[in-house]
């Protein structure tokens, strides 16, 4: 697995203006989703990012048995039961093995590079984007500077919102924290998830990861109080897939979202 010191290694050196933490898709790695985003995405979003100060870091999930890969080991963010669809259980147990990795990267930026939470966005693409939904939610308040789904979805039991339903509207601000098992029923009102701007976008042909079940995901985020949910976007005639339009639109929300705040 990539661990914080790995990450924080792959910085430019001096200190950013903000930090986007990008996760792979099953199957990938951090090397080969920076790969694809850097051929992919259009150069004046890249440009953007560089002007702002903005720097993309890419974890990679631990090596793990999948079954849906037949229990042959591969790189993913947690395990799934029974198959893709969301009315299959949640792995909770491999969840939280990753988003314990991921929230160790997030406050290592915030206490070791000085970085404000409000300039620190995750998220990613298909069991990526899902990862980081379960990282942020497993934080208390002050929000980060955003969290972004490319293709991702919940299932339908998932501890997200189980989180959420156990949280209020109540504002009370304390400082940034992950919460483990036993003081999060203490931290209720204050998840870090709800404050927290949200991007969510799928393209409308996927037929791996249904578009039907990305919206769902939106819905109950939104029903939730997840406050800053921004507009579903579904990404015309795309596949299971990230493209230039989606990763243009993704961009200039994180740098609206991190130079604004």
């Amino acid at each position: 697995t990539d661990s914080s010191t790995k990450i924080l290694s792959s910085l430019t050196g001096k200190k950013p203006n903000g930090v986007i933490i990008f996760c792979h898709g099953s199957g990938d790695t951090g090397v080969g989703v920076k790969s694809y985003v850097e051929s992919v995405a259009p150069s004046h979003s890249l440009e953007l990012l560089h002007q702002a100060g903005i720097e993309l870091v890419y974890p990679s999930a631990t090596i793990r048995p999948y079954r849906l890969a037949g229990g042959y080991p591969s790189s993913v963010w947690f395990d799934r039961i029974g198959g893709m669809e969301p009315t299959h259980p949640e792995d909770t147990e491999s969840v939280l093995s990753s988003t314990t990795q991921l929230n160790t990267i997030i406050d290592a930026l915030i206490k070791e590079q000085g970085l404000e939470p409000h300039k620190i966005a995750i998220g990613g693409f298909s069991m990526g984007g899902g990862i980081a939904l379960q990282t942020v939610v497993r934080r208390t308040v002050p929000s980060l500077g955003a969290v972004f789904t490319l293709s991702s979805y919940l299932c339908n039991d998932s501890q997200v919102y189980k989180l959420l339903e156990q949280t209020n509207n109540n504002n009370e601000q304390q400082s940034c924290q992950t919460t483990d098992e036993t003081t999060r029923t203490n931290n209720h009102n204050n998840n870090c998830l709800r404050g927290t701007p949200l991007f969510m976008a799928h393209g409308t042909a996927d037929d791996f990861v249904s578009l039907e079940w990305g919206k769902g995901t939106f819905r109950r985020l939104e029903q939730l109080g997840v406050s800053k949910i921004q507009p579903f976007i579904g990404i015309p005639y795309a596949g299971h897939e990230m493209t230039s339009q989606e990763l243009e639109q993704l961009f200039e929300f994180l740098v609206h979202e991190l130079t604004n705040s």
